[in-house]
């Protein structure tokens, strides 16, 4: 699939991954007047350089797009709102995959965090692995289908609320309680981006291990 054909629904941030495949560094993402793509950093740590890398797109309608693109990175030389001090031009070489929801990745994570249900009482436990889609977690707290439940956890620099109900559970854990397989609900945009980002970095970070 090549660049022209490809368009964004409602694409707000990316990832852009270094010339050794490892992650490099978040960005905002503007579409110019004329098409074009427009990358915003809020890192310090670039360098003026044209470059061909993989960046992993966060479309809100589409899932992940991951592209291999070609960045000409400067110093932002525009008076944007939240002023970044780096820029990149960003042409679309190639576009390799897109992960849409129904094929959202889980990796497999060892998370403690404190969860409130709807009630308004407290509990912790383990959350085992993760998705865009929701969260398998261990915990001596006993459950049924359909409770609800919300939980915080900072995802990079992102602080996000998450809210779940239990799909099903799945029966006692040797030794840490119960597990069970919930899904997330009334995800906002901003939450299910950071969610995608912590996974597919995750993912990538593994592969390299």
């Amino acid at each position: 699939m090549k660049a022209h054909t490809m368009k964004f629904r409602d694409c707000k941030s990316c990832l852009v991954y270094g010339t050794d495949n490892r992650p490099l560094a978040n960005a905002r993402v503007e579409r110019t007047k004329d098409g074009g793509i427009m990358l915003f950093f809020q890192t310090q740590k670039l360098r003026s350089i044209r470059v061909k890398t993989v960046v992993d797109f966060y479309d809100q309608v589409q899932g992940v797009i991951r592209s291999r693109c070609e960045l000409v990175i400067q110093h932002n030389i525009y008076g944007t709102k939240i002023k970044e001090p780096w820029m990149a031009s960003c042409d679309i070489l190639e576009v390799y995959d897109v992960y849409q929801r129904q094929k959202d990745l889980r990796i497999d994570v060892q998370i403690r965090a404190e969860f409130r249900t709807d009630a308004g009482w407290f509990f912790s436990g383990t959350i085992q692995n993760i998705s865009a889609g929701g969260v398998y977690i261990v915990t001596k707290q006993a459950l049924k289908k359909n409770d609800r439940f919300l939980f915080n956890y900072s995802f990079g620099s992102e602080l996000v609320e998450l809210k779940a109900k239990v799909l099903r559970v799945a029966g006692p854990v040797m030794g840490n309680g119960i597990g069970y397989g919930c899904q997330f609900v009334g995800l906002a945009p901003e939450a299910e981006a950071a969610v995608r980002k912590f996974v597919y970095t995750k993912q990538m970070q593994k592969q390299k291990e």
